[in-house]
């Protein structure tokens, strides 16, 4: 073997061996910031083990609450039928005098 050729084999060598070390480092790194996301991603507020009961679903229809009694005044609002539930109604606003 050349003289010349040695050496350029021996700084491939040591090329690829910076390269391998320098890879593994990252990796490492890399496996480390992960273990740390996960665990404090697990800290989290505590769920409960056991699922809850959630509030039972009304009807539409009783969805909206109680319902006061229409004053004669106030306009009144069909529902509309198309979608199949009710929009709530909103109570008139109140009287504003106009002078003194």
């Amino acid at each position: 073997m050349k003289p010349q050729q040695a050496r350029s084999d021996e700084r491939d060598n040591n090329r690829v061996i910076r390269w391998g070390i320098g890879a593994a480092i990252f990796i490492f790194l890399l496996a480390l910031a992960y273990n740390f996301l996960a665990q404090t991603r697990e800290e989290g507020p505590v769920k409960p083990s056991t699922p809850t009961q959630s509030a039972p679903q009304l009807p539409p229809s009783s969805a909206t609450g109680p319902q006061s009694a229409p004053s004669s005044t106030a306009p009144q609002t069909a529902p509309s039928s198309s979608s199949g539930t009710t929009a709530p109604q909103t109570p008139p606003a109140p009287a504003t005098s106009q002078g003194k």
